[in-house]
């Protein structure tokens, strides 16, 4: 028997029930839209406050919708901090979604939460607990209410995290953040991408990067344990940087496993590597962080197996580090500390090299500052003006560096090329960096590091350009004592002096020394930052032993004394050559109980004196290196000009001789042009003959080794006017005495004849009777 076939698409019941249901549906999916629930929002606020001591005010709608699932639509939500009116939180929505069958039996059990432009304010505290974690374990556990997430999601949100531990607050903005199959152990998964910016919200922003970060997630519940398997986060930046942080083109890579406890949400460990580069201030910097094992428990924190290495390349030069750490632990909210650390630095340059080993116990405190209680360090430095060997040093001292604010501290004391030395010095400023020094070293011997001078050749070439690499980048200021400084032939002790150095200058004042044997005040500068360097030396130089000083200095042996000397001289030029040529200034000599080796004017005046009669104008025999001319005072006032210094009033007391002159010093052609004239003491009974006269003495060629020349025609013509004025003087007395003779003879003469005429003339009579009577 034939069934007919019913086609259940023109059904009319089919049709009707259908329409029924459609309508139905849509009438409980869209209804909820246009009625506002305001019963939900003071239950939900009032169960939460009771719950967390928060206040939720929720100042838009508040629906509930049916479809596509169950949920609870909230607009405008604020969120405080317990018992506090700051803003914890705010969304302009959150959509809570619910399980469909147990709200069917009256149970609300909330299955999905999604938050649009939410705003976090998030803040680990030092003991490491978080101010959400009320939120996580709410105090009364309602029936009606319960939790069984699977999907949590943030929509253009902007969290600020701040870590009171590290001191330290970074911001996400417009972060999409997915957390998916929450409830399936093995299936659950992270995805984050957004702006991380650094920088107070009340500032610009210092810096901005995009973050995108995944991972795999896996939920214990027996242990209450989430592993965040398989992170890989990534950080480029966006944009330029602050002029202080002056950074461009940094990235960050993470890898890893991190393990977290749930209720209350803490870190318990993991494992992380950490791969960064960028570029600072035109250095291109690389790192790698590699922390094997994390563990974390209730109070403690445990790093193990840590190792970094940093690379940096300029175009000055270039640095390595390496560090290695068995174990960095300690107290969450204290210090991280390890018993023993390990450096390697090499600084590399085309002008320095430098390497170091640091080992010490290492102090970090909130991941920015470390401390180095106790190093030990050993190394070497070479540079380019020292090519014959490596300086080494081998220290003891403290240290700490801060990488916030960019400062490094250390004091040290040990050896320095085997001799003892102090020293502190502190940097502020990594990328333009500024040294304050304050250095105490006992000797410092360079004669061994210095380039190789061949015998008899020339220590210095006049022409070869002065190098001032080291003033480069150079900002630094401090003290610096040197017991013993040797530069070859060069001896200075008690160096003491301060300094100043930036932008390619140098200040040294006040600059003391003894220099053989002399006391050294003053100051040096150094201009090198125009086309021509400048100098200026402003010294006293007081009983210095000039025969050394000359000998080291410039070859030459043939001054010797105690030597004053006051100098104010100026100098523009990039080599020797062009100082001597511009050199300008003034110069006072003072030399005491000294002599001019090479002439003996004593025992020339003698022979001068014995044989007068040879004297016919000729050459001055060879200078006789073991002669000398000693005095025991000479004065002299310089004028330097142009790289030429000239004068006129040497003055050069001698025991028998006096001398007197002046002239000029070439320093451009190493060549001096000088006339003095030599005067006798009377009062030496052999040197009687020359009262009088002077011995006319000119000393030419080169400065380091002048040449005598005596002009003996010249005192012949004084002895010959000295001898004719002598005669005449003679013949004029002669006269006199004959003419005075005559006069006295003359005299005589008429004295007798006064006499003569005396004795012949009539003798006086006397009176008889004096006494007389009047007449009557």
């Amino acid at each position: 028997m034939h069934r007919p076939h019913i086609d259940w698409r023109h059904s009319r019941p089919f049709r009707i029930c259908l329409l029924l249901l459609v309508m139905i549906v849509t009438l409980l999916g869209t209804l909820p839209y246009f009625i506002s629930f305001d019963l939900i929002k003071s239950e939900l606020s009032s169960m939460l406050e009771k719950d967390t001591q928060r206040q939720l005010t929720i100042r838009g709608d508040a629906r509930f919708v049916l479809l596509p699932q169950p949920a609870l639509l909230l607009d405008d939500v604020t969120l405080t901090e317990p018992s506090q009116k700051d803003i914890f939180s705010h969304a302009d929505r959150v959509r809570v979604e619910l399980s469909l069958w147990p709200l069917l039996f009256g149970k609300g059990t909330i299955k999905a939460l999604d938050f649009e432009k939410p705003e976090l304010n998030v803040i680990r505290r030092e003991d490491g607990t978080y101010n959400f974690e009320d939120l996580l374990t709410p105090k009364s556990q309602t029936q009606e209410l319960s939790f069984s997430l699977d999907t949590v999601h943030f929509n253009e949100a902007a969290f600020k995290l701040s870590d009171e531990f590290l001191g330290e607050s970074i911001r996400l903005s417009r972060l999409n953040l997915t957390m998916k199959n929450l409830s399936d152990p093995k299936a659950g998964r992270l995805d984050v991408d957004g702006i991380l910016l650094i920088g107070d919200e009340d500032r610009p922003v210092q810096w901005q990067g995009a973050l995108s970060a995944t991972a795999a997630m896996r939920y214990h519940e027996a242990d209450h344990r989430l592993l965040v398997a398989d992170l890989l986060l990534e950080l480029e930046q966006k944009g330029g940087s602050s002029p202080e942080l002056r950074l461009q083109d940094v990235k960050v890579s993470t890898v890893g496993n991190l393990v977290y406890g749930w209720q209350p949400l803490r870190f318990k460990g993991g494992e992380l590597k950490l791969t960064a580069s960028g570029q600072r201030a035109g250095q291109h910097w690389k790192g790698e962080l590699d922390v094997p094992e994390i563990l974390f428990s209730k109070e403690a924190i445990s790093l193990n197996r840590l190792k970094l290495n940093v690379g940096m390349q300029s175009p000055s030069g270039q640095l390595s580090a390496k560090a290695t750490i068995p174990t960095l632990s300690g107290m969450q909210q204290g210090l991280l500390r390890t018993d023993l650390a390990r450096f390697e630095v090499r600084i590399n340059s085309p002008e320095q090299n430098l390497a170091l080993s640091f080992a010490s116990p290492l102090e970090l405190l909130k991941g920015s500052i470390a401390r180095l209680p106790a190093y030990s360090l050993s190394g070497s430095y070479t540079n380019r003006n020292l090519p014959r060997g490596a300086i080494g040093l081998d220290l003891k001292g403290e240290g700490t560096l801060n990488l916030q604010a960019e400062t490094l501290s250390l004091s040290s004391q040990g050896q320095l090329d085997k001799s003892p030395i102090k020293a502190t010095i502190d940097v502020s400023d990594f990328v333009h960096p500024h040294y304050a020094v304050d250095v105490d070293l006992h000797k410092l011997d360079l004669s061994p590091y210095l380039p190789v001078v061949a015998a008899g050749a020339k220590t210095v070439n006049p022409d070869k350009p002065f190098d001032f690499w080291w003033l480069n980048n150079l900002d630094a200021s401090g003290n610096l004592k040197i017991s013993e400084l040797v530069l070859q032939k060069l001896h200075i002790n008690d160096i003491s002096l301060q300094f100043a150095a930036k932008n390619r200058k140098l200040n040294l004042n006040p600059l003391a020394a003894m220099l053989y044997e002399g006391q050294l005040s003053g100051s040096l500068e150094v201009d090198a930052n125009r086309k021509n360097a400048s100098f200026r030396v402003q010294q006293k130089l007081a009983n210095m032993n000039i025969n050394a000083l000359l000998a080291d200095v410039f070859d030459t042996s043939r001054f010797e004394g105690r030597g004053h000397v006051d100098l104010d001289v100026s100098a523009v030029g990039n080599q020797l050559s062009d100082l001597r040529r511009t050199a300008g200034g003034n110069v006072r000599l003072l030399l005491n109980q000294g002599a001019i080796r090479g002439v003996d004017l004593e025992a020339l005046l003698r022979t001068t004196s014995r044989q007068i009669s040879l004297m016919n104008g000729e050459p001055t025999p060879p200078a006789n290196s073991n002669a000398k001319t000693s005095f025991s005072e000479l004065r002299s006032t310089l004028t330097l000009k142009h790289g030429v210094a000239s004068n006129s009033d040497l003055d050069l007391t001698a025991g028998i001789l006096k001398l007197n002159g002046g002239g000029t010093l070439d320093l451009n052609s190493n060549a001096i042009d000088y006339n003095m004239h030599a005067s006798a003491n009377p009062k030496v009974p052999e040197l009687k003959g020359l009262a009088g006269l002077k011995l006319p003495i000119q000393l030419s060629g080169a400065i380091n080794a002048p040449e005598y020349h005596i002009d003996y025609a010249s005192l012949k013509e004084q002895i010959l006017v000295k001898q004719k004025a002598a005669a005449e003087q003679q013949k004029s007395a002669a006269e006199a005495a004959a003419k005075q003779k005559k006069q006295l003879a003359a005299q005589a003469i008429a004295n007798k004849k006064a006499t003569d005429i005396a004795a012949k003339a009539p003798a006086t009579k006397k009176l008889a009777n004096p006494t007389k009577k009047p007449h009557k």
